[in-house]
């Protein structure tokens, strides 16, 4: 049984890139983007990340990918930054622990959403570090979020 939840819609602020799935260049621009956090006003979620993700014109291999915080009002972008509003809708949810990302992608997008009667809805996708994530433990555990639609 495939676990969804409802969301607000969430603006968030940080870092991106464009790239490919699975590029060293994703896990490369946290780093850049830990060092900037402070720059960035009206944190709704302190100690909490999301690594944002969405495909550029029906192409999978164009990713735009961002490593951001949540923010309770996006006015002022630090220079470097984008803003981005995650829309509100209905998200299948998954955890899986950090050295496990790229397996848990495979099997979400390739087995447990096809299984599931649930489509990927349009808009980005999303990794949720919380207050209690250990970049350093290889264990430390992800959450996964997908919009979906029946």
């Amino acid at each position: 049984m495939l676990k969804t939840l409802e969301r607000p819609a969430i603006a968030v602020v940080g870092l991106a890139i464009r790239t490919r799935p699975m590029s060293p260049d994703i896990p490369a621009l946290w780093p850049k983007f830990v060092a900037r956090i402070d720059e960035i006003e009206n944190l709704s979620e302190p100690r909490v990340s999301y690594g944002v993700m969405r495909h550029g014109g029906g192409d999978m291999e164009d990713l735009h990918s961002m490593a951001a915080v949540a923010v309770s009002n996006a006015s002022r972008i630090p220079p470097g930054m984008e803003s981005l509003t995650i829309p509100a809708g209905t998200y299948a949810t998954f955890r899986y622990p950090l050295a496990g990302l790229a397996r848990g992608f495979g099997e979400i997008f390739g087995k447990l959403l096809p299984s599931s009667g649930c489509i990927q809805a349009p808009g980005p996708y999303f990794e949720r570090y919380d207050e209690a994530f250990d970049p350093g433990n290889p264990n430390s555990e992800v959450e996964i979020q997908i919009p979906v639609r029946r």
